[in-house]
């Protein structure tokens, strides 16, 4: 599995070297293993061995507000970084735009994070102009929190659980209103029922 996610690692460097896409590198976040029995086949999802603690980082709520992601605790969380400029951050939107239609509620959620230097100026009028009714977008403009979870690029995707413990990660994108994505993220809220 390491073969192939520094493989990937390497193309995505390649590609974002000369300019081809979005930069996405593996962040080094602990021990990893393949995704657990009876979890979705979320193609590039790395399930962590030691689930780690979400950082203390302040951001930016969709209300203005500064927020922590602990402040999200009580629901598994699917946090997405995500810019207006990066294309696959954009064509991911509406997958996940759907997985929040259809699994949202109050055991899930799924929360944008821009990283957008405007912020909700720039995010917000997007967001609406694409069609995305089910999601609102919070705001990491300095790019603190993404550092803080160690991600080196977006889309990047983490696992959050009711307790604020992230247990995975996606670094690229995905196909999220898949039944495969739907299983995975069921997984999680039956895990801490």
């Amino acid at each position: 599995m390491f073969d192939r996610l520094r493989t990937s690692a390497l193309v995505f460097g390649i590609v974002g070297a000369l300019g081809l896409g979005a930069v996405v590198a593996i962040p080094l976040i602990g021990p990893v293993v393949a995704a657990a029995p009876a979890v979705g086949d979320v193609q590039g999802y790395v399930e962590l061995e030691t689930p780690f603690p979400v950082p203390d980082t302040p951001f930016i709520g969709a209300d203005g507000e500064t927020i922590k992601l602990a402040d999200l605790n009580g629901k598994v969380t699917l946090v997405n970084f995500w810019a207006t400029w990066c294309a696959p951050c954009v064509k991911e939107l509406p997958a996940l735009d759907r997985l929040q239609a259809s699994e949202g509620g109050p055991d899930f959620r799924v929360q944008l994070i821009s990283l957008d230097r405007a912020g909700s100026k720039v995010y917000a009028p997007f967001l609406e102009k694409l069609g995305i009714e089910n999601l609102t977008s919070a705001s990491d403009k300095r790019t603190k929190l993404i550092q803080a979870m160690k991600g080196r690029g977006v889309p990047a995707s983490y696992i959050i659980d009711r307790d604020g413990m992230v247990r995975g990660y996606l670094l690229g994108i995905a196909e999220w209103d898949s039944e495969d994505a739907k299983t995975l993220m069921r997984y999680y809220m039956e895990a801490g029922s």
